[in-house]
């Protein structure tokens, strides 16, 4: 639920910047592909007290609940904050949360968003020190501007702040009832952002048309850069832009609501006022940075539930990390879903054991939610069937699976077989039904 945001601002002492400035860590990435298939490269230990996310340099990302750097190859840790004597207000963010989406500007600093059940806290490392400041909505997708401003989605809007000097203001979505999220900055004063259409009667549920917009930081002048089509059967929408000298690279995605075949993903480019296919994508992929002057890609890699982190050269495309940057990780449990009983197991090697014993008796199924009538939720339980044809899929409530949705909304149900891996089907569902990413999770109803 996306409510008008208030923001807490709570400063730290430049000291605490060590917690950040030095990994525990571990390899450099620029070695070749790992020699275990299923493992990606690892990162070996630093000094201490080496440039880590003040710099701003390389590539971070969120793997298996820790901030990981393929460009300087070090993690930052939960345990490392604890060891270096975290402020209370930092380590009580962690406290049953996970990292998402990691946003680095060279000389500036990092940031990135604490995901908490309910409000989420975004928290920004510079040379100044480490910032925290606690939301009262949900938040995504921070960026940078070469001259130090912040910015980052709430759902409804996009919050600019400038960190020099405090001022902040909030741009709300131009069109009413939209989501606005992932801004980049074109320049120090003008920004771009997705802005995603509000359903309508045709189409009463999900993302059905995701468009670029643009506007200067005052938020006034809205214009729409990008001119896409959609329609009650045909979907359209944009993920990870990024930003280099006013020109934005994109992904589009794309796909018929009544195909079973999988969506069509596309990497666009506006450059001088016009908006241009640049090539077909090889399958489902997003933008994640640059490193030494290449494109770094996340690709999601269901067979072992995690994004790895690739460049692509004229061999192809090659593996310098995992993790996931501007996409949800899938290797760590949602808290706002943990927080309301259910349960998405974690993956990969941090996964607890026992955590995997406790759900092994437990029917383990796929539900999108939430939808405020039980109309909208057969209406994607209907997409659902035809993507899984032979599949059972239900529109449940609190009373008929009260571990896997709140009371008062509904949900779509897909069942899967008892021997169905949770993390690859959540994320072969969400690569299938893109559409539904960010609101489908593994549950036991």
């Amino acid at each position: 639920m996306m409510r008008r945001l208030v923001i807490a601002v709570v400063l730290m002492a430049s000291t605490t910047a060590g917690v950040l400035t030095a990994g525990a860590g571990r390899a450099p990435v620029d070695a070749p592909e790992v020699a275990d298939p299923e493992g990606c490269p690892s990162l070996l230990g630093f000094p201490r007290r080496r440039p880590g996310l003040v710099s701003g340099r390389g590539v971070w990302a969120v793997a298996g609940g820790e901030l990981v750097s393929v460009g300087t190859g070090r993690v930052v840790s939960r345990e490392v904050f604890a060891s270096e004597g975290a402020p209370q207000a930092l380590a009580e963010s962690f406290e049953r949360s996970a990292i998402k989406h990691v946003a680095v500007r060279r000389g500036i600093g990092t940031a990135f968003v604490i995901d908490r059940a309910g409000d989420d806290d975004l928290v920004a490392v510079t040379s100044e020190g480490v910032e925290v400041m606690p939301q009262t909505s949900e938040v995504s997708h921070p960026t940078w501007s070469a001259g130090g401003r912040l910015a980052w989605s709430t759902g409804s809007a996009i919050v600019v702040r400038d960190l020099v000097t405090g001022e902040m203001g909030e741009l709300s979505a131009p069109v009413r009832g939209a989501t606005v999220f992932s801004p980049v900055f074109l320049s120090d004063r003008r920004i771009a952002a997705v802005v995603s259409a509000p359903p309508d009667d045709r189409v009463p549920e999900g993302e059905r048309l995701g468009e670029l917009w643009a506007t200067n930081v005052s938020g006034r002048g809205w214009h729409r850069l990008t001119h896409f089509e959609a329609g009650a059967d045909r979907w359209v929408t944009i993920r990870t832009p990024t930003a280099h000298a006013g020109v934005v690279d994109f992904v589009r995605v794309s796909a018929r609501a009544s195909s079973t075949e999988a969506p069509r993903f596309e990497l666009w480019r506006y450059e001088d006022g016009d908006a241009s296919r640049v090539r077909r994508l090889d399958g489902e992929r997003y933008l994640a940075g640059r490193l030494h002057g290449q494109v770094v890609w996340n690709r999601p890699d269901p067979v072992h539930g995690r994004h790895l982190l690739q460049v692509e050269g004229a061999l192809g495309m090659r593996t310098i990390g995992c993790g996931a940057v501007m996409v949800d990780p899938i290797d760590v449990a949602d808290p706002d879903r943990r927080a309301g009983g259910s349960y998405e197991p974690l993956r990969g090697e941090h996964a607890a054991a026992s955590e995997a014993t406790d759900v092994s008796d437990d029917e383990v199924a796929v539900i999108v939610g939430d939808f405020p009538t039980a109309v909208e939720a057969e209406a994607v339980a209907r997409l659902i069937r035809r993507a899984y044809p032979g599949s059972i899929v239900d529109v449940v409530d609190s009373e008929d699976a009260p571990l896997a949705i709140r009371p008062g909304v509904f949900g779509a149900l897909l069942h899967l077989p008892d021997d169905a891996d949770a993390s690859a089907a959540i994320a072969q569902f969400r690569a299938t039904l893109p559409a539904y990413s960010s609101n489908s999770w593994i549950v036991t109803p």
